[in-house]
């Protein structure tokens, strides 16, 4: 509470103001169908996690990213996420951004040649039971909890290496994960219907942020349960395909007007950081081990004003960078999701 008073307070989130332009109309054919993982075909189900192996074993191609430590294209996929951490994690840009951090990763399943939509995770239906999830199947699935020291976690992502991580360090581990039941029930129904009946965006992304997302992460645990990192395990991608369902699900409900409605900070407070924590940036870095940014990681991070005027307020033409994986996007792109930029639809 007394984060959400202090963000309140400096105008970082809650007082924002829309900038207003006109929708676009549609301009997307052939949309792509983003289908819950139980629902699809086995054999789609296959061709995704042999795509999600493919990047995670395909050489890294960027130099400025390989020089950082990143071995294979996951890496860099992890990477963008890490160095950006305090740019996309309670700030208005955390579900734009999350939105194109999708996009990327589908770009680079086309490189390994999937050729479907993205699959997502109804975390309500698993509520309270994450650890019997079909999607924690060990065959039909991502594989189940973490076990052994390392909570290295078994099925098709078992052996393989990540090595961005944990934090803003680089040490090579397995994809690894630990389930948390308790926390697991804070992803039900009544939180999402909390978060889609907010009238505005300000008040939005913080219920979605504050709640199913927030839980869905602790309740995972991924990657050691680090948030700057997390993206190691593949079962990240399926947990932010229901975080942007539910954003999508938001807008939906007054699409002319929420196409438009952007708010909130472009970038952490150093006083505040991850309004999920205690603290400072500087206190949350020492109290959960991330240690900080490399000067040669601030080299390459973005500047988090780009396109918002110089301003600390996020706006429609605030710039997202991949870092070089595919071309830079701004946040009116993301909008709309069958826009022509995207082209998807959730079923």
């Amino acid at each position: 509470m007394v984060k959400l008073l202090q963000l309140a307070a400096l105008g970082l989130a809650l007082s924002g103001v829309s900038t207003a332009v006109k929708p676009k109309p549609p301009a997307c054919r052939g949309m792509t169908k983003r289908e819950e993982w139980r629902n699809m075909k086995r054999s789609d189900q296959k061709a995704y996690t042999k795509a999600v192996r493919c990047v995670m074993t395909r050489p890294a191609k960027l130099p400025k990213l390989k020089a950082l430590g990143a071995k294979t294209r996951w890496d860099e996929l992890v990477m963008l996420h890490q160095v950006e951490a305090l740019q996309i994690h309670s700030t208005g840009t955390f579900l734009p951004f999350h939105r194109y951090f999708l996009h990327v990763q589908q770009f680079l399943l086309a490189e390994c040649g999937y050729k479907g939509g993205l699959p997502w995770w109804d975390e309500p239906l698993d509520a309270g039971n994450f650890i019997n999830s079909p999607l924690l199947d060990p065959v039909t699935g991502f594989g189940g909890d973490g076990t052994g020291p390392g909570n290295c976690t078994h099925g098709p992502f078992a052996g393989l290496t990540v090595n961005i991580g944990p934090g803003f360090t680089n040490n090579p581990r397995c994809v690894n994960r630990k389930i948390n039941d308790f926390f697991s029930d804070l992803t039900n129904q009544t939180y999402v219907d909390d978060a889609l009946s907010k009238p505005d965006y300000a008040s939005a992304w913080m219920a979605i942020y504050m709640g199913p997302h927030l839980f869905g992460h602790i309740a995972l645990a991924m990657m050691d349960g680090n948030s700057i990192t997390s993206p190691g395990d593949p079962l990240f991608f399926m947990h932010h395909g229901f975080v942007d369902k539910m954003w999508w699900d938001w807008q939906a409900r007054d699409l002319p007007a929420r196409l438009n409605d952007m708010n909130g900070p472009n970038a952490q407070s150093p006083e505040i950081g991850f309004i999920e924590f205690d603290g400072s940036i500087a206190e949350e870095a020492a109290a959960q081990g991330w240690g900080s940014p490399s000067p040669a990681m601030l080299a390459i991070t973005p500047d988090p004003k780009n396109g918002d005027n110089g301003g600390t307020e996020t706006t429609l033409n605030h710039v997202m960078s991949s870092l070089g994986i595919i071309p830079d996007a701004t946040i009116r792109d993301v909008m709309d999701i069958q826009g022509g930029y995207l082209c998807y639809q959730y079923v």
